[in-house]
């Protein structure tokens, strides 16, 4: 369990690291898309957690479909989730932080947060329609019946209600501020 430590403390520095970097350009936005490139830290820790959590190092021999380094098929899908995530909180957080505060670039983000969170949104669909829910609630029930697992559960909606609000309110505040833009910008050509 020590490697999946060094490699996720490790990464998160790396992303750290790489979020320090463009600290001046994130001072120097505008506040609405502060907001939206902070969205992607509560992404990106999120991510980490997901590795952590899930990461169950096995020895050989390695199956397709069976058996991985990162453990059995489903944890190697969720560890491997976990660093997708973690890098697109970091890209997001650099793109909103140092590109272009345009519209082109505040669609681009919009887009890529629809598609990251299309499946999910689909996910939940399903179980609001068709899913087996009382099951889906003991489960939760049993993870939360002792403190590592409430504090787990609890952290992880934190994480999320955060990430939501802040991109919420990031595209909000940003659609806003580039509509009035191009609405100054059409009466001073006027």
């Amino acid at each position: 369990m020590w490697f999946v430590w060094v490699v996720a403390v490790l990464s998160a520095a790396l992303v750290a690291s790489c979020m320090f970097c463009v600290r001046r350009d994130l001072r120097a936005a505008p506040r609405s898309w502060q907001l939206l490139a902070c969205s992607g830290i509560p992404l990106a820790l999120g991510g980490l957690g997901f590795v952590v959590r899930f990461w169950q190092p096995t020895s050989g021999p390695y199956r397709a479909n069976e058996v991985y380094p990162l453990g059995p098929y489903l944890n190697a899908w969720a560890v491997s989730f976990g660093f997708m995530w973690l890098a697109f909180g970091l890209i997001f957080f650099v793109l909103a932080a140092r590109g272009p505060h345009t519209v082109r670039m505040w669609l681009t983000l919009l887009v890529a947060w629809f598609l990251a969170w299309l499946p999910h949104g689909i996910i939940g669909v399903g179980f609001a329609a068709a899913g087996s829910n009382e099951p889906s609630l003991r489960l939760y029930q049993q993870a939360a019946a002792n403190w590592p697992g409430l504090l787990r559960l609890s952290t992880s909606a934190l994480i999320l209600v955060a990430h939501f609000g802040l991109s919420l309110l990031g595209f909000a505040l940003t659609g806003r501020g580039l509509r009035r833009g191009r609405q100054r910008e059409h009466s001073a050509s006027a």
